[in-house]
C-alpha cells in the first residue's frame, strides 16, 4: 500500500522473469532467475528498466553469496545426538575451550 516505484518496479520485474520460466517450463533457481533478469537487462529499451533489472541482480548475488557463507551442517553422533555446525565458528560469546 506505501510502497515506492522503485519497489513496485522490481516486483513487476521479478514477476515477469519468473512467468517466463514458468512459460519456458525451466526450473525455478536463483541462479536461473539471475539468468532471466540479464537476458531482460540487455533487451530492454528503457533506461529505467534497465538500471532496475541490473540493481534487482546485483542485490540478488549479493543475498546468494551471504548465503553460500553461512553454510550450516547437522551431524548425528552415534548416540544420535544432533551437532550444528557453520561456516562461521562459534559465536563471539561462547567459550572456546
Amino acid at each position: 500500500m506505501y510502497r515506492s516505484n522503485e519497489e513496485k518496479l522490481t516486483d513487476k520485474l521479478i514477476g515477469e522473469a519468473v512467468i517466463s520460466l514458468l512459460k519456458s517450463k525451466s526450473p525455478i533457481s536463483i541462479d536461473r532467475l539471475i539468468k532471466q533478469l540479464q537476458f531482460m537487462a540487455v533487451s530492454a529499451d528503457n533506461l529505467n528498466r534497465k538500471s532496475a533489472l541490473e540493481q534487482i541482480i546485483n542485490e540478488m548475488r549479493h543475498d546468494q553469496a551471504d548465503k553460500r557463507a553461512r553454510v550450516s551442517y547437522e551431524v548425528r553422533d552415534v548416540d544420535n545426538v544432533r551437532h550444528f555446525f557453520n561456516a562461521e565458528g562459534p559465536s563471539d560469546d561462547q567459550k572456546k575451550h
